[in-house]
């Protein structure tokens, strides 16, 4: 297996604070009720804050089986240390690299399929690996399929609860699966299919608020499993989500209409910026980035970089010909889609 230091440098954002950056995928617009008490957080930064103080309260409104943890990164690598010992992890690609990081702690064997055909995700690609894993299989060894929905960095949004009622009348709970939903706030709710982890034993659903409150300084998420929810009551880190991140979550239940109004209103401008960017858009993208074939994209790259602007590289996911763009605010935009139409009329000479 590759050295977990070998995933280190594979994330969007740069230190340049003067260059337009597309390369990281949060939104560009934060919630007036959450920039109000972030500005009056100084009291939770002198203290001690534990989650538990917040999580009761905070499973009323997201559900009894959440488990707050310190953005999905804790909930990985919990997951990388515990569960995924001696499993079996299947991985379909492309996908965060993340994931890949975490299986090399423990894991017994790391499977990766590409599940990407013809700009879709086929599910019975990821299906036929299964079996054929499962096959493999001494009695009482764990397959854990992990994957992003939607997809990073195609942005494809899937639904899996055929996928999963298969899985759970053929395996049971023998096949767990780790479905991270970091860019589902981004869905528009009447194309989403939302998968209850009551009814699936088997499944645990990584959530963050990073990406949708456009706050990726803040470490703040949860997960929800009905099986595994003690599990990561006791592996996470005490005070993981610190000051701020208590903060932001009495917030967010303290204004639970405001924040589902923001979202609404967020799933709508990404709507129509994607609709902007439609004949530059690779694949069928749900979320607020998207993937844009450029060709030579170290000449892409640097060449937007003089305009001072950058957008993320690809070929960690093995697409090396694409860039993903993680959208911003329409005046920001506007200089990418400009720089999109002068680059394409040079490639086609």
């Amino acid at each position: 297996m590759k050295g977990a230091n070998n995933f280190r440098k594979f994330h969007g954002g740069i230190k340049d604070e003067d260059i337009l950056d597309f390369s990281i995928s949060v939104n560009p617009f934060v919630p007036g009720f959450i920039l109000q008490v972030l500005r009056k957080k100084l009291q939770n930064l002198r203290r001690y804050t534990y989650i538990e103080w917040v999580e009761e309260l905070f499973r009323k409104y997201f559900g009894s089986n959440c488990v707050i943890v310190g953005g999905a990164t804790e909930a990985f690598h919990i997951l990388g240390w515990t569960l995924m010992e001696d499993a079996h992890v299947i991985i379909p690609t492309p996908n965060y690299t993340e994931y890949e990081r975490v299986a090399t702690f423990k894991a017994k064997e790391i499977i990766k399929v590409n599940y990407v055909e013809a700009k879709e995700i086929e599910l019975d690609i990821l299906k036929n690996v299964l079996e054929t894993t499962a096959t493999k299989l001494k009695k009482h060894k764990k397959i854990i399929v992990i994957t992003g929905n939607p997809n990073n960095p195609t942005g494809i949004y899937k639904d899996y609860s055929n996928l999963l009622d298969w899985s759970l009348n053929r395996y049971g709970t023998d096949v767990i699966f780790i479905i991270d939903e970091a860019f589902i706030d981004f869905v528009p709710e009447k194309m989403r299919i939302e998968l209850d982890e009551k009814i699936y034993p088997n499944l645990i659903l990584v959530r963050s608020f990073t990406k949708i409150l456009g706050l990726p300084g803040v470490r703040v998420g949860y997960v929800k499993s009905s099986q595994f929810k003690g599990l990561f009551e006791k592996y996470r880190m005490p005070w993981a989500i610190g000051g701020d991140g208590y903060t932001l979550l009495e917030a967010i239940v303290e204004n639970k209409q405001n924040y589902e109004y923001f979202v609404r209103q967020t799933q709508q401008y990404f709507a129509e910026q994607r609709e902007r960017f439609s004949e530059f858009i690779y694949y069928p993208s749900l979320t607020n980035y998207i993937v844009a074939k450029v060709g030579d994209v170290k000449k892409f790259i640097a060449k937007l970089n003089k305009e001072r602007m950058h957008a993320r590289e690809m070929f960690d996911f093995g697409i090396n010909d694409s860039v993903r763009i993680g959208l911003k605010k329409p005046e920001d935009n506007e200089k990418m889609l400009d720089f999109l139409i002068l680059w394409t009329k040079e490639m086609k000479g």
